[in-house]
């Protein structure tokens, strides 16, 4: 199928629109939607090696998260290209212009999950947000989710300004690009496929930053998922997301080891932020 033409249009985005020009590939960042694997992704089209990437100073947890720095990633963005190599980019129908999605219900609660469960500091840390529910023993990880939607709900301005917590259609700039590809997480392989074609060589960096494991139809119940549709009114319209029935949540409660785990996780964060801070510091 020939992909259509083009328009040079875009306007709203420029840091997070990376440009292969070997493999003619360009992708738009949706973050908490597979980002960390699309970007290693973008890598391997450049011809990167995971290992050839230098070390980071930045608060990052793991050698997979480096690819979210942005002073080593070997891929550069539309706003660092040449205005030719731009145009081409945007308009030619011999390049792949690609979006990946996720369903708003797990990307509200993978987002939550990796910023605020897990103390990863950024400027989130600062929003207006209720208290974990925490009685220093358990912490009960539903009950906490749930009441983080309905403080986001009443401070939606705040929230979805945040890159990890605004609406996908927002971050993909769906009236700017002409898209040749917009697939979902769930379309991941068959992508993977596709690319490896394109530019001759396997390209499947996996799945990375998977999570905590807990799944969100376990944190849901029927006025959280509401309170969902609204906040992500337009990504269920736009890209076609299905409204999901959620009754009782099952009990999703860290105690024990678990409870334990969570808080070396919480504190081993805390250190790498202060680090790097430090670094910053002294630059």
């Amino acid at each position: 199928m020939t992909s259509p033409d083009g328009s040079d249009r875009l306007v709203s985005l420029e840091s997070t629109v990376y440009v292969v020009e070997e493999a003619k590939v360009l992708y738009v960042q949706v973050f908490k939607a597979a980002c960390t694997t699309m970007l290693w992704t973008m890598a391997g089209l450049a011809g990167v090696e995971r290992d050839q990437l230098p070390f980071s100073t930045g608060a990052y947890v793991s050698r997979d998260m480096v690819i979210h720095d942005r002073r080593i990633h070997p891929v550069p963005t539309i706003g660092e290209v040449s205005d030719a190599l731009r145009h081409e980019a945007l308009t030619s129908d011999e390049w792949m212009r690609l979006g990946v999605t996720r369903d708003p219900y797990a990307r509200l609660y993978s987002g939550w999950e990796s910023r605020i469960l897990l103390l990863h500091k950024g400027p989130w840390s600062t929003y207006p947000q209720p208290p974990l529910v925490d009685d220093g023993r358990s912490l009960d990880v539903g009950a906490s989710f749930r009441s983080f939607v309905a403080s986001m709900e009443e401070h939606r301005g705040v929230w979805q300004g945040d890159f990890h917590f605004a609406q996908q259609v927002h971050l993909l700039a769906l009236d700017e690009i002409d898209y040749t590809d917009l697939v979902t997480t769930k379309e991941l392989s068959s992508l993977f496929v596709r690319l490896s074609d394109r530019v001759g060589h396997p390209v499947d960096p996996g799945r990375l930053n998977e999570g905590l494991g807990i799944a969100y139809t376990d944190v849901y119940d029927e006025e959280t998922a509401r309170r969902c549709e609204q906040l992500f009114d337009q990504d269920f319209d736009r890209l076609s997301f299905s409204h999901q029935s959620f009754r009782v949540p099952r009990p999703a409660i860290l105690v024990g080891p678990a409870y334990n785990a969570l808080q070396m996780v919480r504190g081993r964060n805390q250190r790498l932020q202060d680090l790097s801070n430090y670094i910053d510091s002294l630059s």
